[in-house]
């Protein structure tokens, strides 16, 4: 049950590319919140959500205050019990995060972590919050963190002729990540109806789904908002998916984000109802 949860976090966290989008076609705004239900096989094993809580200054800069969270539920929550929270600081202008925060609740181990990206001196600094050690990797360039990367390739231009690439930082290591939409499709999802959708498969792919002999599969809208609509994994032990189950949002004139980015730093109940796109 562990590695079920372990993989629709981590699914939930996936996305990747790079810059394009900008002003009032910005696809994201504060107030936006997506709920996801995740699912093993047939049965619900939890909830999960992706929230635009607000704009926060970071180092003297205006990041997006992203967050997400996940915990289990029914079955699920009695074999194996996780709530976890992880926060990501996205620069407003430039679209790197700048900070990292994961609290998280699994069975009976707990972490808590907090990573700044300091580019001036060049490095990323990670504590411990319970027991208050750090450590420092360098920091050459700009870098998207597992939450951030979500809402980074939302604003990036998705098309079968574009391979987009850009780095995401998972505790010590950076990992270069590649996507290229694959697939145009429609997926009939709960909140929305029928949706024109594109799928795209990373490469490389999560290491868990390497090592259970999987493929992963990750669909967006295939409009200017690129909403995340549903994640889906096929494994030797399985398979797991989310899929949006609920979209709450303010109004656009929440958003305010400033209509120019400053740099390009490219070269990440019921059962809501699918096409039988579901991961392929």
């Amino acid at each position: 049950m562990k590695k079920i949860v372990v993989i629709a976090e981590l699914l939930l966290a996936v996305a990747v590319s790079s810059w394009a989008n900008g002003g009032e076609n910005f696809p994201f705004h504060v107030g936006e919140k997506l709920t996801y239900q995740i699912f093993w096989g047939p049965f619900v094993a939890g909830r999960a959500s992706l929230e635009v809580q607000g704009i926060e200054r970071v180092d003297g800069h205006d990041c997006y205050h992203l967050v997400a969270q996940a915990r289990t539920s029914g079955l699920a929550e009695l074999l194996f019990h996780v709530d976890s929270t992880t926060e990501s600081w996205l620069d407003v202008n430039q679209l790197f995060t700048r900070r990292y925060r994961e609290n998280r609740v699994e069975g009976k181990k707990a972490r808590n972590n907090e990573t700044v990206y300091d580019y001036d001196h060049k490095q990323a600094v990670s504590t411990n919050l319970l027991n208050g050690k750090t450590s420092a990797m360098p920091l050459d360039q700009p870098v998207q963190d597992v939450v951030s990367a979500l809402y980074y390739v939302r604003v990036q231009q998705l098309k079968p002729s574009i391979e987009n690439n850009f780095l995401i930082n998972a505790g010590s290591t950076n990992y270069s990540v590649h996507v290229r939409p694959d697939l145009r499709k429609t997926l009939w999802i709960r909140p929305l109806g029928d949706v024109a959708a594109m799928r795209i498969e990373p490469k490389p792919t999560l290491s868990i789904v390497a090592a259970n002999k999987g493929r992963m599969w990750f669909w967006v809208s295939d409009d200017n908002r690129k909403l995340p609509l549903l994640v889906a994994s096929d494994m030797k032990i399985g398979s797991a998916k989310l899929v949006l189950f609920k979209v709450e949002s303010d109004t656009p004139e929440t958003n305010t984000r400033p209509s120019t980015a400053a740099s390009n730093f490219g070269t990440a109940h019921s059962e809501p109802t699918t096409s039988s796109a579901a991961g392929r």
